[in-house]
């Protein structure tokens, strides 16, 4: 028998009222938005910078069974996602 590998991935983005649950095969998991934040300000997402031009940034976690390869696809196709990280 096969283990399934999960990936936990932090993503961000703009207009908070748009943040999705799901996204591809990666659905949307709590407590991760400090880390989510963190990820995102390291990679150079000006969360100040932003809110100071209008937009509403957010920052989650996603988690998906590891097995869509294309996972990195569907976050870029998502139009008020602005970054992601794949954790594991």
């Amino acid at each position: 028998m096969d283990a399934i590998s999960v990936a936990l991935w932090y993503v961000w983005g703009d207009y908070v009222h748009t943040k999705p649950e799901r996204i591809g095969s990666a659905t949307e998991v709590d407590g991760h938005e400090r880390a989510a934040r963190r990820a995102a300000e390291t990679l150079g997402f000006d969360f100040v910078e932003r809110l100071r031009n209008g937009f509403e940034p957010w920052t989650t976690a996603f988690a998906t069974d590891g097995a869509e390869d294309d996972q990195d696809f569907q976050f870029a196709s998502y139009p008020t996602v602005r970054g992601w990280k794949r954790l594991s």
